[in-house]
This record gives structure tokens, C-alpha cells and sequence, in this order.
């Protein structure tokens, strides 16, 4: 199951099995140090499809009960991780859980499905955006949560989920995806201050969100599917002017996180290969595409740090798994090994 998009199989997910900047186990013998330039690297994601993350490589389990679990976003302020994400209960149930160093403290409380998939921290407030079945129905209900009160973004639609959220001063923004039972496909949307509007219509399907802010300026991202081969397209929007779409050359454009820097807009995520073959990990930065992984990688968050530009996100391996991989600039980190289904959702880099 793809959370953060409960309505789109598409090729990502086929051979995969999501960011914001509120910015191991690693190999032995590998060129590269996790500690070098005085930084703090923390990522978060997955490992053996547990709930983990890291901090200069070492590996926090947060996931404990015997289902699947996987934290979804993370945040860092001052010396505390916060990790928000689901766990599977001893009833099958997918629990909205919100990890703060690594304690688990529940959103939801087990009896209906729910998924905690963005965070974001504002002053003493902590926001949790994700979604819950509605009692009875089998449609998911999008929503947030206040320092763990929730708030349900009420409209019309009929299944509908919360992929991001973010603050500026009193304005509350949540981006995620709709869909009307008569509808064949579901479109991005957003919420400021639980007023919804939609970013897409039906002549796409809905894929991956993001959201972010820079100063006073708050910045979306999504990708949708926009042909019959279900290749995907991205655009991203400063402060809800008009989109920008990423043109570059290829037909495969699949962003999944943002960041900004300045004057420029950074997209992570994956696109094809030079010989369009394979998928590779790439970012783009004010449209222009780099690839930073091998052939078989996918890009899923993004972090910059000065001329530093991380994405995390896996690598593929043959005969089936992942290993949790995060690249700075290009060059290639492995937290997990090879044999389980590794994955970093996030990366957070920050100065010591």
C-alpha cells in the first residue's frame, strides 16, 4: 500500500513496494564518512518493514509491535526527533502513531484504520497531518492534528487524505488528494485553514504531495499520472500562484518532496535513466533535472545544507529488497543491508 496516495497503483509503486526541511548501520570500508563536516545527518524511514530512523547512522527502532510499521515524516527541534507514521496493532489495524524520541504516543486508537503521514512544528505546537476511516464506511476522512487534538478537514468529498502540512503564523496549509464516489480518479487538493480548493482535475490521477515554507512563503508540490502509460508529471506552486511545471526533456517526471533554498526551488524524487531504461533517483532544481543515483534507485526527500544537497530514498537490489540509501551530492550512503526492504522516507541534516 502506498499511504500517502490511497487511490494511485502506479509504476513507482510496482517497483517500490515521502518531504519537508524542518531543515547506521552503514557499510563498512565505504569512502564516505557520516560524520565528516561536522554534521548531524538524522533520516528516517524503514528497515525489514519497521518503523526506524537514524542519527549519524545509528539506528533508532520505533516500530515494536509484530506488524509492519514505517515512519513517514520526521522533524528535528533542538535535541528532540520527532517521527510521525503508522504501525499495524494486533488486530490488523493501521494506528496513526507520532514517535518523540523515539516514545510512541498514539493518534488514533486502533479500532478504525488511520496513517500520520507529514509533520510539521511551530513554536510549542506540533501538527500531524493524515487521515482515519470514517466510522462505518469504508472512505477515509483527511485531518490534522494539534498537539495531538484532531481536526477534521470536513467537505464534500468521499474519500479524502492529508499528505502534508505546514504553518505560517495563524494559516494552517494541508495538501493531499480527494475523490467522489462517481469519480474514476482522485485530484490534488489543499487546505488553508480547512477551506479546500483543488490543484488538479479529473484529466490526471493524483500521485504525491509536498509542502514547505520559506519564510513567509509557503511552496507545493505535487506529481500526478497524465498519460495511459502511467507516467507521471510534476508541478509545484509558490504561494498559490501559478504552477510550474517540470519540463525537462523526458516523459517521467515523478516528484515526491520539495525544498527551497534561496531563490531556488529543489524537487526530489525519480525520473528515468539517461538511456530510459530504468528509474533513477534525481532532483530538480528550478526545473533542471540531476540524477543522483544508479539505475533502479528512487528518490523520496530532500534536504540542502549550504552547497550540500542530500536526497534520501532506496536502492533497489537484484533478486528483490531495498537498502535504506540516502546520496550527497551524488555519492551514495547505505544504512540498511541488502536483504530486507529498506527505505528513507526523510533527511534532515543540520551544523553541530
Amino acid at each position: 500500500m502506498k499511504i500517502k496516495s490511497l487511490f494511485y497503483t502506479g509504476s513507482l509503486l510496482l517497483l517500490a513496494g515521502i518531504t519537508t526541511i524542518h531543515c547506521s548501520d552503514h557499510n563498512e570500508g565505504s569512502e564516505d564518512t557520516i560524520n565528516e563536516n561536522a554534521q548531524t545527518i538524522y533520516a528516517a524511514g524503514r528497515e525489514n518493514y519497521k518503523a526506524k530512523y537514524w542519527k549519524n547512522g545509528t539506528g533508532v527502532s520505533v516500530g515494536t509491535s509484530a506488524g509492519s510499521s514505517e515512519v513517514m515524516d520526521m522533524a528535528v527541534s533542538g535535541n528532540d526527533v520527532h517521527a510521525v507514521g503508522y504501525e499495524i496493532n494486533a488486530a490488523g489495524k493501521y494506528v496513526a502513531r507520532y514517535w518523540r524520541n523515539g516514545t510512541v504516543i498514539d493518534l488514533t486508537d486502533g479500532s478504525r484504520d488511520a496513517f500520520a503521514n507529514g509533520i510539521f512544528i511551530s513554536g510549542n505546537d506540533i501538527y500531524i497531518a493524515g487521515q482515519e476511516l470514517k466510522p462505518g464506511e469504508s472512505t477515509y476522512a483527511a485531518k490534522y492534528w494539534k498537539n495531538g487534538v484532531p481536526v477534521i478537514l470536513a467537505d464534500n468529498a468521499e474519500n479524502a487524505i492529508a499528505s502534508g502540512i505546514a504553518v505560517i503564523g495563524s494559516d494552517v496549509y494541508v495538501i493531499g488528494e480527494r475523490r467522489m464516489q462517481n469519480w474514476l480518479t482522485p485530484v490534488t487538493c489543499y487546505w488553508k485553514n480547512g477551506q479546500r480548493s483543488d490543484l488538479s482535475d479529473q484529466t490526471t490521477t493524483a500521485s504525491e504531495q509536498d509542502i514547505t515554507v520559506s519564510g513567509n512563503d509557503v511552496y507545493m508540490m505535487w506529481s500526478v499520472v497524465y498519460n495511459t502509460s502511467g507516467q507521471l508529471q510534476t508541478r509545484y506552486s509558490k504561494n498559490l500562484l501559478s504552477p510550474v511545471l517540470i519540463q525537462d526533456g523526458t516523459p517521467e517526471a515523478g516528484g515526491t518532496s520539495i525544498a527551497v533554498a534561496g531563490n531556488d526551488v529543489y524537487v526530489a524524487g525519480t525520473g528515468l535513466s539517461s538511456n530510459g531504461q530504468s528509474f533513477v533517483s534525481k532532483y530538480w532544481k528550478n526545473g533542471l533535472p540531476v540524477s543522483v543515483g544508479q539505475d533502479g534507485s528512487f528518490g523520496l526527500g530532500i534536504c540542502i545544507l549550504g552547497n550540500d544537497i542530500y536526497i534520501s530514498g532506496y536502492q533497489q537490489v537484484q533478486g528483490g529488497g531495498s537498502v535504506a540509501t540516502y546520496w550527497k551530492n551524488g555519492k551514495a550512503q547505505q544504512l540498511t543491508g541488502t536483504a530486507g526492504s529498506g527505505l528513507l522516507r526523510q533527511i534532515i541534516v543540520k551544523e553541530k
